[in-house]
């Protein structure tokens, strides 16, 4: 099987556990008798079953996901990941690239999950180990200005108000600062059937701009991507794409949604060659 169609078909069994896990989660918040704001197991009631459902299904995404962070994290940069679960992404972040990664969840069950998977990848005192912590999306746990980077993967469907999660972000992010959220693609939130529209989200947010979307993998698009930059505060620091130009995406092989300059603004690249799947 060649690259494209295994990476295809990793993402769209991926999608599809993502699909039933948000589906299940609603009909537990449903049930008689349960509290819905309980976040003691949000996305499945067994925290090692889907900590090793993340390794397998999602293990090839995250490995170009941190590559494509790594790609536009400056130097010395402080990373910022919410909805981590079991931590697998931002133990790649850290011992593949180097980042200096914090990570939070909702869920105390998956962040000590977490902690126990950091534990197992790098040694005390290791400069790059990631700190994992509690934390709700929608009311971070950091100062202003706190990180340069922030990173959401198939995490913004679950939360209660992507408003304001977005808003959060935004929040916490030196100017300059670039928030990249990975989702469901159209066609798997009709499937999911409530997922909010990352684009739509952010486009109303402080970030503010209309979002170009990086779709991936190519002949069947099922994740999106959306890039964003905190403008500078004052006069002329407005919001909006992030980028350098075009080829911003998943896998490009030349071309790609580009998306706007650096300085933030609002422009967008034109649609370029299809997504290809990750290398390596």
């Amino acid at each position: 099987m060649s690259r494209r169609r295994t990476a295809t078909a990793f993402a769209a069994l991926a999608a599809g556990v993502v699909v039933a896990a948000a589906r299940s989660r609603r009909r537990r918040d449903r049930a008689p008798g349960e509290d819905p704001a309980d976040p003691a197991g949000r996305l499945i009631g067994d925290v090692a079953a889907y900590d090793l459902g993340s390794r397998l299904l999602y293990g090839p995404i995250f490995r170009h996901v941190a590559r494509e962070v790594a790609a536009v994290t400056p130097p010395g940069a402080a990373v910022l990941e919410v909805g981590c679960g079991p931590g697998h992404l931002a133990i790649r972040m850290a011992r593949d690239h180097g980042l200096r990664v914090t990570a939070s969840d909702l869920d105390p069950a998956m962040v000590a999950r977490a902690a126990a998977n950091v534990d197992r990848a790098f040694a005390p005192g290791d400069p790059v180990r990631p700190t994992i912590v509690v934390g709700d999306v929608a009311a971070l746990p950091f100062a202003p200005g706190s990180f340069d980077v922030a990173v959401s993967t198939f995490s913004m469907h679950h939360w209660a108000d992507p408003a304001a999660g977005i808003a959060e972000l935004h929040r916490v992010l030196r100017p300059g600062g670039r928030a990249l959220v990975w989702d469901l693609a159209a066609r798997v939130r009709h499937l999911e059937g409530q997922s909010p529209d990352p684009a739509a989200v952010a486009a109303a947010s402080p970030f503010g701009g209309a979002a170009t979307l990086s779709r991936w993998p190519g002949l069947l698009p099922i994740v999106e991507r959306v890039d964003l930059v905190r403008g500078a505060d004052g006069p002329g620091g407005g919001d909006g794409l992030g980028g350098e130009g075009g080829g911003d995406g998943p896998g490009s092989d030349g071309g790609g949604h580009g998306t706007g300059g650096a300085d933030g603004g609002a422009r967008t690249g034109a649609d370029g060659a299809a997504m290809g799947p990750p290398a390596g």
